[in-house]
């Protein structure tokens, strides 16, 4: 069932021949130039703030005089940002023609830490100001700060995100309300490609090597395609550093609730036109605890051994490497990337639970059955192209993600017992390709242009069928403009055409009699079925700059999603849901229509924002329960996907205060409503309302030993979720406390930085609505204290 291995070598091989022959032929040089420049506050120098200049993927730092330097620059439009702390971040277009240029930035102070940021997710790499969705950024440091098992679970604390969890190490993102196949991941440039179908599939992105997180709220199917109807969570990478600069940093983790234990170490560099960067990541944990002592399953009152769920340890791998080349014409890199997952599931996950097979058996970080691999692995390559005053982006990628659940051995019905412990073996290999034209039409006028294709084939093996093989092919074309109407006035608007052919492969299952012996008939679980779709979507948005402190942003749209090659073929026991999943091959596309408007007052020491929105769905997909029990055996109640019309609206807020000098109050508020407008019942797994709320102080200090510290207490609240579609559950609300504390040190002149977090302090007992396990009355982790140490150094400067 695996791919020949030399199929992957041809493929690792012809991606690794173009990165270098566009670096190869690229690598001329012509006519080159300076661009320099003053940064300045209140006309003083601002020293060490970063400029980076983008399309070049370089960086420098300003110097006592506040002057930066960049050498050997070619004639062209480029954009630069200008990056200090307590300072607005700055952005500005720049355009080389045939002298050198000089541009002086003028820095403005900031008392909030959440200042403007520059916004790459925006195909124009505008600011925050001019991009008309909604976009929150997540930086490294933010990230650490609010550490994690899984990436996803570090993003929950931006009003509107939330996620899907099954147990500690399995996340899935959830956008106002929307999950699964309307939320893409995009790393490097690249759609993120797995299970997405499933709760109980986790993401494969390790917590550690991300940089930067742009979250898109809302539609964004026009320029990342169809799965994008909910949201985008775009990962970038960090900046390359200066030639002839070698760095690193080494962070450790522990988490008391389970005993995590995390590593993770990265080295990078520069020298002359070439630069490369490495990570490798560990993390192990072992069973994890909850405080109870026991939950109630199907009538049945079935004890918590010792407050810990057994068999949900775990352990993860994750290394990667990247190669690249950057020069006047612009960069080429190359990036390799393996994660590897293997957890535990709780033995009521899959199967009915017992008393005896709740127990502990050995050491508490033992994995025994059921229990799933994870392996994703990717190879990405991006180039970024100069054509005269315009760009070319080129993004390419291969990516396999293989998932094995292991579990005993059990008969459906009257079929013999299999051998060995693979119930399902799936196995998903994705090429995608990915080209924008930027056109630089005036200092005013810019279009986009883009192209992208992506072809995916799946195959299964074990003793569990769920879906069958499949082959899918996806394209899409799209023009995006943006137009400065007035110096306070950015109008965008764009049109982009989908369409998709799914080649789904017939199953049949064998029968037998009462005796275990094949009886030549066979059952077809899943016919022959070949579809193909296509259909255009748009979007107009505008941000208005009213003056200074206020801004008004409008983003409408009208999408169209194309079905999954899964929800049209799915039929087959999920035992990690709980349920028969029967899919349906006759659904059509799905269109929706969304506005969205957002409200912002940001002054010095001020800032807050309200973001409405709302979204009508015609022949809207989703998996829900029939009330009727699947006719296979040991498969419990029957779900399947269906169409209907629905409606979603909700609203999201944020204020951000600073009380006095170094002290930040924030609170951030989210809301989801919405409904099938057939049955007129809420949807499944929608969010219950919450409100985050949060104190820190931060001061820097002029001593030789210490340079920085901060600590901070922030309180969650839940509401009740009582809005639930038919045999759905409610939950209850809950409120959680934690806390945090952070310093920088220096030991001499090595820079130590030493971060603790306290997470549900008071060890409340609470069900998360969108958790799988609370579908066992299961809650979810008690009290637990983490501690991280990162220790950067540098190699040569």
């Amino acid at each position: 069932m695996q791919l020949n291995c030399n199929t992957e070598r041809v493929r690792f091989k012809w991606l690794v021949f173009l990165f270098l022959t566009v670096t190869v032929a690229l690598g001329q040089t012509r006519d080159r130039f300076r661009l320099y420049g003053t940064v300045t506050y209140d006309d003083v120098p601002v020293y060490g703030a970063k400029v980076y200049l983008h399309e070049l993927q370089r960086e420098v730092r300003t110097d006592i005089n506040g002057f930066y330097n960049f050498h050997n620059v070619k004639p062209g439009a480029y954009h630069i940002h200008v990056i200090k702390p307590s300072y607005i971040t700055r952005r500005m277009d720049v355009r080389v023609i045939d002298n050198d240029e000089h541009v002086d930035v003028i820095l403005e102070r900031s008392s909030l830490r959440m200042q403007e940021v520059l916004v790459e997710t925006n195909p124009f790499r505008s600011g925050s100001v001019e991009q008309s969705q909604t976009v929150v950024v997540v930086d490294r440091e933010n990230l650490e700060r609010n550490s994690s098992e899984t990436f996803v679970n570090a993003l929950e604390r931006i009003p509107g995100i939330s996620s899907i969890n099954t147990g500690v190490g399995i996340a899935k993102p959830v956008i106002r309300g929307m999950s699964f196949n309307r939320i893409m991941v995009n790393d490097r440039g690249i759609k993120q490609e797995g299970q997405q179908w499933g709760a109980d599939h986790g993401l494969e992105i390790d917590p550690f090597d991300v940089d930067r997180v742009e979250i898109v709220k809302g539609p964004a199917s026009l320029i990342y395609g169809s799965d994008a109807m909910g949201g985008v969570i775009n990962i970038q990478p960090g900046p390359i550093p200066s030639s002839g600069v070698h760095r690193g940093h080494y962070i450790g983790g522990y988490r008391s609730n389970n005993h995590l234990q995390a590593h993770s170490a990265i080295v990078e560099g520069s020298e002359g036109k070439w630069f490369y960067k490495a990570r490798f990541t560990t993390q192990d944990y072992g069973n994890y605890r909850v405080p109870a002592n026991d939950f109630v399953y199907a009538g049945f009152r079935l004890p918590i051994y010792n407050n810990m769920l057994t068999n949900t340890a775990g352990r993860e791998r994750h290394a990667s490497t990247t190669l690249g080349m950057r020069d006047t014409w612009g960069f080429s890199k190359i990036t390799v990337s393996r994660f590897y997952q293997e957890v535990g599931l709780f033995p009521g996950a899959i199967g009915i639970p017992t008393s005896y097979a709740l127990q502990h058996k050995g050491e508490y970080r033992n994995i025994d059955l059921p229990y799933q691999e994870n392996e994703h692995l990717k190879v990405i390559s991006n180039t970024n192209v100069r054509l005269g005053a315009h760009w070319l982006e080129l993004d390419m990628g291969y990516q396999r993600n293989h998932r094995i659940e292991h579990s005993h051995p059990h008969a459906h019905g009257q079929a013999p017992r299999p051998e060995g412990f693979t119930a399902m073996d799936l196995d998903l290999h994705t090429v995608t390709s990915n080209a924008r034209f930027h056109h630089i039409i005036n200092g005013k006028y810019k279009a986009i242009y883009g192209v992208q294709l992506q072809y995916m084939t799946h195959d299964y093996e074990g003793f569990e069928f769920l879906i069958p093989s499949y082959q899918s092919l996806l394209a899409g074309v799209f023009s995006f403009h943006e137009y400065r109407w007035k110096e306070n006035l950015i109008v965008n608007a764009g049109i982009r055409y989908d369409g998709a052919l799914h080649d789904i492969n017939r199953h049949l299952q064998p029968e037998f009699n009462r005796f275990g012996e094949p009886t030549g008939t066979f059952d077809e679980r899943n016919p022959y079925t070949y579809r193909t779709f296509g259909n255009t979507s748009g979007s107009l948005g505008l941000s208005w700059v009213v003056d200074d402190v206020f801004n008004v942003k409008l983003n409408l749209g009208s999408s169209y999603r194309i079905p999954t090659a899964v929800e049209l073929s799915i039929n087959g026991v999920h035992h990690g849901n709980f349920r028969h999943e029967l899919g349906n091959a006759d659904l059509l596309g799905e269109r929706g229509y969304q506005a969205d408007l957002n409200l912002s007052l940001k002054k010095k020491r001020f800032f807050a924002s309200v973001t409405p929105f709302v979204s009508l769905y015609d022949r809207y997909i989703y998996l829900a329960p029939t009330g009727t029990f699947s006719t296979l055996p040991g498969s419990g109640t029957l779900w399947e996907y269906r169409q209907n019309n629905a409606f979603f609206t909700g609203i999201e807020s944020m204020l951000n205060v600073e009380v006095v000098r170094g002290l930040e109050a924030a609170v951030g508020v989210e809301y989801v409503y919405n409904q099938n407008l057939d049955s007129r019942l809420p949807l499944p797994l929608t969010p219950p309302m919450s409100v985050l709320s949060s104190l820190e102080y931060q001061k820097e200090l002029d001593k030789k030993w210490i340079k920085s510290w901060y600590a901070s207490v922030d309180v969650r609240w839940a509401a009740d979720q009582n809005r639930t579609d038919r045999n759905e559950r409610a939950t209850e609300g809950y409120v959680l406390v934690g806390a945090s504390l952070g310093a920088e040190f220096m030991l001499g002149k090595q820079p130590i930085i030493l971060r603790l977090r306290g997470h549900n302090l008071t060890d409340a007992f609470y069900l998360n609505h969108l958790s799988r396990y609370r579908l066992l009355n299961l809650p979810e982790q008690g009290r637990n204290i983490s501690v991280q140490l990162k220790v950067p150094f540098v190699i040569k400067k």
